[in-house]
């Protein structure tokens, strides 16, 4: 979907698309490989898309062989998203460096974070003058407002129990997507714990350079707006994230401004 052009600031990527191409990568080429990157269980910008069942445990399990780092993109699927804290304890693993945002304020202010292990640490944990610091920076690390707002979001999550009450919640979405799966103009439903893609039919014609403008997934989400709706596309997939404080009436209604708004759309 987002194609960029080789520049000089690329470092060299090779697309791994399942894990038969993972599993051909020959030793040579795998020893030049520092770290395979991947958003656990889901992809999020590529259109919702599902990894099949033991993907990152794989993943993990090669990077073991190859001494490749294993990078986890939780800035999506963390904090209680996915139904666990993180979408890496779906599968009972840890990555080498995890890289965290959004939830983590529960998006009331802009703040990243990355762990690393221990091992990793290590290595920068020193002077300059040792050659280990790792000396870089920049105006708003560590921003105090920002911390405190990730601050209180934590406390929220354990003091009010959100992830305990989030699994009815998750029933309940999954119930109520199982009836757009029967709309003629669904092509699939996809979800993840409280994340879901609705891939609508899109015709064969279609320019790809406007197909963006003109989706129906465009047109859905217009029309979801007028039923207290606001979501958007990706492509002709519409992206459905609740709010994890969302009540059991809103998301009711959340999947009915959807179901409508796919009828008045593509009914003929």
């Amino acid at each position: 979907m987002f194609q960029i052009g080789p520049t000089r600031w690329n470092f060299p990527v090779i697309h791994v698309p399942d894990l038969k191409t993972l599993e051909r990568i020959s030793a040579t080429e795998a020893a030049k490989i520092a770290a395979v990157v991947i958003e656990p269980l889901i992809q999020g910008a590529a259109g919702m898309k599902l990894w099949p069942p033991g993907t990152l445990r794989a993943v993990r399990e090669w990077c073991d062989r190859t001494s490749a780092l294993l990078i986890v993109d939780e800035v999506m699927t963390g904090f209680g998203r996915t139904g666990k804290m993180f979408a890496s304890e779906h599968e009972s693993l840890l990555a080498d460096i995890a890289v965290l945002g959004k939830g983590l304020t529960g998006g009331y202010l802009p703040l990243a974070m990355t762990l690393v292990t221990e091992e990793i640490f290590s290595r920068f944990d020193g002077s300059i003058g040792e050659g280990k610091a790792l000396a870089y920076g920049h105006s708003y690390t560590g921003n105090a407002l920002g911390c405190a707002a990730a601050k209180a979001s934590l406390e929220v999550f354990e003091k009010e129990s959100v992830l305990e009450k989030l699994q009815p919640k998750i029933e309940q979405l999954s119930a109520g997507l199982a009836k757009l799966r029967g709309l003629p103009a669904v092509n699939e439903v996809r979800r993840c714990g409280f994340i879901a893609g609705i891939e609508l039919k899109q015709a064969a014609d279609v320019d790809p350079s406007t197909a963006l403008r003109t989706s129906l997934a465009t047109k859905v989400c217009l029309a979801a707006r007028g039923r207290g709706l606001l979501t958007r596309p990706i492509r002709n997939v519409i992206v459905l994230m609740p709010p994890l404080c969302i009540t059991s009436e809103q998301l009711t209604s959340t999947i009915g401004a959807i179901h409508d708004s796919i009828l008045e759309v593509c009914s003929p």
